[in-house]
C-alpha cells in the first residue's frame, strides 16, 4: 500500500512539472512548497486599471507582487460577463453552456416557482442574488449566527422547486451548479476551504451534492456578509460612530464608494483572520485553508457610480475610482504582511483576478435604454412573447412557450423596431446554431436562453438614470480583466498570448498537488492550466 501511495504521489508531481512547468533551477537543493492559495476577485479590474496604476506609482503593492510574478495581460472572461458566471469559471474551469448558470437572475423551464409545491406549468425564475436573503436589509442576510455559515440566511422558501422521486423540494444553490468546483475537490481529500463574498446565493460555489435541504458543505468557512444590505444605524453600527455619518436606509453598502469600502474591509478582516488560522469570525482556531479568498465590490460600484467611472476613453480613473484601487491595493499590502508574518508568503501562491470587469471605459458613450419602457414593450410587439429575461448591457431573452418556435420572427420584430425610429441599441444578436455553439440549445438545455441580444458598447438595458457602466455583455471593456499570479519563488513575466480565466480552477489544483481533470467542467472543455508558471507543488 506504501509503494502504491508513493508512486501516486510522484505521478501528481510529474505531471506538475509537465503541465506547468518545470521546477526551478534550485529545486534540488531548496524545492519550493505550494500548500496554500489565496484566490482574489477584485471585480471590475480592467487588465489597463492594473497596468495604469503599477506605471504611475500608484499600487506599489501590486508592483511588489508582480516582481515575483505572472502577469497575463489578455485575460478574458466568459460570456456573458456577469459575476457567476465569471466566478464559476475560476473554480469549475468551464463556461456558462456546462455550469448551467447564465446569469445572477435566470430562468430554468425544467423547474417550478418557489411556494408552488411543484404545482402548475413548469417554469421558474432562479434568483443568485440578496433576493434568498431571510432579510436582505440586514448585513447579516438575517441568519442568526454568520460565525457559522452565511448560508444559513438563505430563506429555503425562496428557492426554486423541483421534483425528485415523486417529492417537491426546493432547490438550493449549491445543488442548481451542474458540475464540480475547487472547493468539492479539496474537501473531499481533506483539504480544508473557504471563501468570502457578497451574497449568500454564492453558496452555489461548494458545487452539486450534500444536503438537499439546507447549505452545501464543500466550503468548510462561508462568510458572505449581505452587500444589498441598507445603510441603517444597526448595521453601520459595527464599523464604529464614524460610520453614522453615512446613515440612509433607502442606499445600500454598494450605493456608495465610501460604504463599500466599509464592506470590503469587514471581509478583509475575516480573511485576516484565516490567515491567522482561525475561521472568519476569529473565534475558532481551525488552521489555514488550502484554498480560500474573498471578492473585493469597491472597484466595481466606484466603476458604476456617477462620482466614479473614467476620466477618458484611455482608462484614466476618477479620483473615487482610483481611491478604490489603491484601497485594494493597500488591503493586499495586509494580506502579504500577514502572510510573511505567519511565515506562509513562500508556501502561498496569490491568484489576483476578476469576476468581470464593467463597460463602457469611455463614459461618453453611454446611453441608458430603459427595460422596462422601452424593451418590454419591443419584446412583446407580436403578442407576449416575453417570458422572462434579464438586461444589463447584454439581453438574455426567454420566450413564451407559444413563441419559443417562432424566434427568428420576435429577432425580426425587434430589428423593425429600431429601424422604425425606436432605438433599441441593438448590436447583434445569438440565436439558433451560433447560440447553440456558444451557449447551449435552447431546445434541449431547459436553462439556455432562446435568444441573446448583444447591444452596441456603452447601450446599459436599466431603470437606473445614474448608472454609467454595467458588466454583462460581451464587449472588450467587460472581459479584459487583470490576471497575476504571484508567489516569491517565482520570476517576474508578462504572458502576452490569450486566456481564459476559466484556466484559474485546474491551475489551482495543479499547484495543489492533484490532477485537474479531477474537475467535470475541465475534462469535457479541455480547459489548460494557465502557461509560464515554475513552480512544484508539496503533496
Amino acid at each position: 500500500m506504501g509503494g502504491r501511495n508513493t508512486f501516486a504521489r510522484l505521478a501528481v508531481l510529474m505531471m506538475f512539472t509537465l503541465v506547468v512547468g518545470p521546477a526551478v533551477a534550485a529545486g534540488a537543493a531548496r524545492r519550493p512548497t505550494v500548500r496554500h492559495v489565496l484566490l482574489i476577485s477584485v471585480d471590475g479590474l480592467h487588465e489597463v486599471d492594473l497596468a495604469r496604476c503599477i506605471a504611475s506609482g500608484g499600487c506599489p503593492q501590486l508592483a511588489a507582487l508582480t516582481r515575483h510574478g505572472v502577469l497575463y495581460s489578455d485575460a478574458s472572461t466568459p460570456l456573458p460577463s456577469d459575476s457567476f458566471p465569471g466566478l464559476l469559471a475560476q473554480v469549475t474551469g468551464g463556461p456558462p453552456r456546462v455550469t448551467g448558470v447564465y446569469y445572477d437572475d435566470t430562468f430554468d423551464r425544467a423547474l417550478y416557482p418557489a411556494g408552488s409545491h411543484c404545482s402548475g406549468p413548469p417554469g421558474a425564475e432562479v434568483r443568485l442574488t440578496g433576493y434568498l436573503d431571510r432579510n436582505e436589509r440586514r448585513l447579516n442576510g438575517g441568519a442568526a449566527d454568520l460565525a457559522v455559515n452565511s448560508a444559513e440566511a438563505i430563506d429555503p422558501r425562496r428557492l426554486p422547486e423541483r421534483r425528485i422521486g415523486g417529492h417537491c423540494e426546493p432547490l438550493w444553490p449549491h445543488n442548481y451548479l451542474r458540475v464540480n468546483t475547487v472547493f468539492g475537490v479539496l474537501h473531499a481529500r481533506g483539504m480544508r476551504t473557504a471563501w468570502i463574498d457578497k451574497h449568500p446565493a454564492y453558496d452555489i460555489l461548494n458545487g452539486p451534492g450534500g444536503p438537499l435541504e439546507g447549505p452545501g458543505v464543500n466550503i468548510d468557512d462561508f462568510y458572505a456578509p449581505e452587500v444589498h444590505a441598507a445603510l441603517t444605524r444597526a448595521n453601520l453600527g459595527r464599523f464604529g460612530l464614524g460610520a453614522q455619518r453615512l446613515r440612509n436606509p433607502r442606499l445600500s453598502f454598494q450605493d456608495s464608494t465610501t460604504a463599500i469600502r466599509l464592506y470590503d474591509g469587514l471581509k478583509l478582516q475575516a480573511l485576516l483572520n484565516e490567515i491567522a488560522g482561525f475561521d472568519h469570525s476569529g473565534r475558532h482556531h481551525l488552521g489555514v485553508p488550502a484554498l480560500f479568498g474573498m471578492d473585493f465590490q469597491s472597484v466595481n460600484v466606484a466603476e458604476k457610480r456617477p462620482q466614479g467611472g473614467y476620466l477618458n476613453s484611455a482608462g484614466r480613473p476618477s479620483p473615487a475610482l482610483h481611491a478604490a484601487i489603491t484601497f485594494v491595493d493597500d488591503s493586499l499590502g495586509r494580506l502579504v504582511a500577514a502572510l510573511q508574518q505567519r511565515g506562509l508568503l513562500e508556501s502561498t501562491v496569490l491568484i489576483i483576478s476578476a469576476k468581470s470587469g464593467n463597460a463602457p471605459i469611455d463614459r461618453s458613450r453611454v446611453r441608458i435604454i430603459s427595460a422596462r419602457t422601452v424593451l418590454t414593450p419591443a419584446l412583446d410587439a407580436l403578442g407576449p412573447a416575453d417570458r422572462f429575461h434579464v438586461a444589463d448591457d447584454v439581453l438574455l431573452e426567454w420566450l413564451t412557450p407559444a413563441y419559443r418556435g417562432r424566434v427568428a420572427a420576435v429577432i425580426r420584430s425587434l430589428s423593425a423596431a429600431q429601424a422604425a425610429g425606436r432605438d433599441l441599441g441593438i448590436g447583434k444578436f445569438y440565436s439558433g446554431a451560433e447560440l447553440a455553439a456558444l451557449f447551449g440549445d435552447p431546445r434541449t438545455d431547459p436553462r439556455a436562453p432562446d435568444f441573446i441580444l448583444e447591444p452596441r458598447l456603452g447601450v446599459i438595458y436599466t431603470d437606473h438614470a445614474d448608472k454609467i457602466a454595467e458588466h454583462g455583455g460581451f464587449h472588450e471593456d467587460d472581459r479584459h480583466v487583470a490576471l497575476l499570479v504571484a508567489n516569491p519563488q517565482l520570476a517576474a513575466r508578462t504572458v502576452g498570448r490569450p486566456v481564459q480565466t476559466a484556466e484559474i480552477a485546474p491551475t489551482i489544483l495543479a499547484l495543489l498537488g492533484l490532477r485537474p481533470s479531477l474537475l467535470q467542467a475541465v475534462r469535457r472543455e479541455q480547459t489548460h492550466v494557465l502557461p509560464g508558471l515554475r513552480l512544484t507543488a508539496c503533496r
